[in-house]
């Protein structure tokens, strides 16, 4: 029973330090008695909600601000956290993506490996696409839902791909991917690694994944870099995974070139062990 009071605690600061902790220049709307969802205009030209579900869950979306004025439908990228890691550890790296014409969802969860939370969480966002009164109303690309995850969220990534066939793309960061899953895997994925991670250590996790996964998957390690760098250093991953992302839910064929053999980031010096197969 303590154990389980310590547990439910923790959670608790986890979803309220993510809720509540704003920058300096956002405008706050909430009203938490009527709706449960706190609304943040951040300063880049996005826009972050956050949606309880219960007292412990929420679901955090980050979107372009003009959405509601705009005539375009935008792909959906769901998020999974590292291990006990809470969302606003990434809200860097997932307002960067958001910014550049995305819809960006987290959850609260914090054990995310079987991916069933970042499935959940698309399910909410196509939810929201139905429902009348939601901001996102009529708004959401449905074919085109991508996955990114760091450390175990990265394995999550993963998993959510092999189970739900809607997902077009993975980018798994730093993951902790167990080669039987990634054997399991046809969905275009990229999997990213740090030359100075030794929690999730490239050969053993990452590097091995990517041998075992099927279909096109392209494999990269990031110099100097450590496990948490996209938490520091989101400006180091943001740039690829938005191409990525546009090469795979917005069939960019240019962006697409750019992680073929040749290509951008097979040239680029801060990256290095660069792979890739059926392209």
């Amino acid at each position: 029973m303590k154990t389980k009071k310590i547990l439910s605690v923790l959670l608790t600061v986890v979803l309220f330090v993510s809720v509540f902790t704003f920058p300096a220049s956002a405008e706050v709307n909430f009203d938490f008695e009527t709706d449960a969802t706190f609304t943040t205009v951040l300063s880049n030209g996005v826009t972050k909600k956050v949606d309880f579900e219960s007292l412990f869950s929420a679901q955090i979306v980050f979107y372009p601000s003009d959405i509601k004025d705009s005539d375009e439908k935008y792909p959906v990228i769901s998020w999974a956290n590292g291990t006990m890691c809470p969302p606003i550890l990434y809200y860097g790296l997932l307002t960067q993506i958001a910014a550049e014409g995305y819809i960006v969802v987290a959850n609260t969860q914090v054990m995310s490996a079987d991916g069933t939370g970042q499935i959940a969480s698309i399910d909410y966002i196509l939810s929201e696409n139905e429902n009348e009164n939601s901001f996102l109303y009529n708004k959401v690309d449905t074919e085109n839902i991508g996955v990114i995850g760091h450390s175990q969220g990265g394995r999550s990534a993963v998993n959510a791909a092999v189970a739900d066939s809607r997902i077009d793309c993975v980018l798994s960061l730093a993951g902790s991917n167990f080669k039987e899953e990634a054997e399991k895997l046809s969905t275009p994925t990229f999997f990213v690694a740090g030359e100075l991670d030794f929690i999730v250590f490239a050969p053993q996790w990452i590097k091995t994944a990517y041998e075992a996964s099927e279909g096109t998957a392209v494999y990269a390690s990031l110099k100097k870099g450590i496990h948490t760098s996209c938490i520091f250093a989101p400006d180091k991953y943001s740039a690829y995974a938005v191409e990525w992302f546009d090469a795979y839910l917005k069939s960019d064929a240019e962006a697409l070139e750019i992680f073929k053999t040749g290509g951008e980031l097979s040239n680029d010096s801060s990256w290095k062990d660069y792979q890739s197969k059926e392209f």
